[in-house]
């Protein structure tokens, strides 16, 4: 048998596992389809997970080199969803809403500071 592994599990590393959860809760607008002391998951779409974890801290002085992306049908959608995560998540803003080549986007930061781009599919 041909094992043919997909990229299925996102895990971030956070220091606080229950302000992060509030957090992904509120950006998601999902509740977590699984929670433990120091891990919480949520659905990304058929087999996929994002989970965050509290067993290791990440070092606020360490560069972040990678994005959480979440990606959006519309430049509507982008533009209402960047209102939605100032106004409703409280999300640390990196970057303002603007056009790229592939279309609008926007950075902002969970509490431990990682990067998230919002952006068209």
């Amino acid at each position: 048998m041909t094992i043919s592994p997909k990229p299925n599990l996102q895990l971030v590393y956070v220091s606080d596992i229950k302000d992060s959860a509030a957090f992904y809760t509120k950006l998601f607008n999902a509740k977590p389809v699984t929670e433990m002391d120091n891990y919480v998951a949520f659905s990304a779409g058929g087999e996929a997970i994002f989970a965050i974890c509290s067993m290791k801290k990440p070092d606020a002085d360490t560069p972040r080199y990678s994005e959480i992306g979440i990606m959006l049908p519309s430049e509507d959608d982008v533009n209402r969803f960047f209102e939605t995560c100032k106004n409703e998540v409280g999300a640390k803003v990196v970057q303002e809403p603007i056009t790229e080549p592939y279309g609008r986007t926007f950075v902002i930061a969970d509490p431990d500071g990682h990067i998230i781009r919002i952006c068209l599919k």
